[in-house]
Parts: C-alpha cells; sequence; structure tokens
C-alpha cells in the first residue's frame, strides 16, 4: 500500500517543470478557452488557502498540489491546446498518464470526484482572480506566477516516515473533502 506515497512524493520534483507547462498552456494564444482555464484553475490551485490538504500538513501537504496538476492535465486533453513546444506537450502527457495512479491509489469512485472537483476549478476565483481573468490579463498572470514562486520556496521536503499512516490520512482528507 505505502508504494503509492513514494509515486506522489516522487511528482513533488518536478513541480517547477509541471508549473511551467501550464504556464505555457495559459500563456499560448492557440490554445483553446478551456484549455487556458484548465491550466489557469491548477495554477491557481497551488496558491490556494482551501487546499483539499492543507499545505501546513506534514508530509502530504503538497500531494494534493501535484495530483490536481495531474488531473487538469488530463483534462485539457479533451481541449485544443494550441500548438505548444515539444517539451511542453511531454510534460502535459506525463502528468495525464500519471492520473492513472491515483486512480490506482483512491479508487474509481473518489477519483471520479476529484476530477469533477478540478473541472469546477475553471470558474473559481483565488485570491480575486478567475481563470478566465488570468487566460486574458497579463499583469493578473504576473501576479499569480509570483505567489507560486513564494509558495515554492516556502514548500519544506516531503519528509514521511510512516508512508501507510501518510497514505490513510491523504486518502481520509480527499475522502471527507471530496463528498
Amino acid at each position: 500500500m505505502a508504494a503509492h506515497i513514494e509515486v506522489f512524493k516522487g511528482w513533488a520534483e518536478t513541480i517547477r517543470q509541471d508549473i511551467d507547462a501550464f504556464k505555457a498552456v495559459l500563456e499560448s494564444a492557440k490554445a483553446d478557452a478551456s484549455s487556458r482555464r484548465f491550466a489557469g484553475g491548477a495554477l491557481s490551485y497551488l496558491v490556494s488557502r482551501m487546499d483539499l490538504v492543507p499545505d501546513w500538513n506534514e508530509g502530504i501537504g503538497v500531494l494534493d498540489d501535484v495530483m490536481v496538476l495531474r488531473v487538469c492535465a488530463q483534462l485539457t486533453q479533451g481541449c485544443d491546446r494550441g500548438t505548444l513546444p515539444t517539451s511542453v506537450e511531454v510534460s502535459l502527457e506525463r502528468m495525464a498518464n500519471e492520473a492513472d495512479k491515483i486512480t490506482a491509489f483512491v479508487g474509481g469512485a473518489l477519483y471520479d470526484r476529484l476530477r469533477a472537483y478540478c473541472a469546477r476549478l475553471v470558474d473559481q476565483s483565488v485570491r480575486g482572480r478567475t481563470p478566465a481573468q488570468l487566460a486574458e490579463d497579463a499583469t493578473a498572470r504576473k501576479a499569480l506566477y509570483a505567489e507560486i514562486d513564494d509558495e515554492i520556496k516556502r514548500t519544506v521536503p516531503i519528509v514521511i516516515n510512516d508512508p501507510v499512516d501518510a497514505e490513510v490520512r491523504l486518502k481520509a482528507y480527499l475522502t471527507h473533502k471530496l463528498k
């Protein structure tokens, strides 16, 4: 059972690359509005105070962030992301494929609720900015990017001494918050 937590921890190692991929979608004039809003929602989630798992939660606080990035990448697969650099496409497809590991961890029903939650991020305002506003306003994007950089700097390394306990706590948070 504890193997899932190791996979999720590994995702945190690529978070900067993952963020850059979503920034590229958000910045792309060729991506459709849906893709850009999913990117804006995913990036806004990183600075949201209403996380599924509070960032201060020891060991697992950032794991919901990397999960949301993967689910949002999967959601963009049904959209026109336009022409993006190959490295961005590779990152988005990698994240989308990795979302299957979340299903293996939480099961299909809870994953469906997580996916629906992520789909609703496109309509949520975080710090006074909606994903649609982020898609249209370079100043708003710049402010979000600065906030994300601050969050990443504050993120402490993921230290998990008891992987089984961490998986139980992570699943409990997701189950509780995604009713």
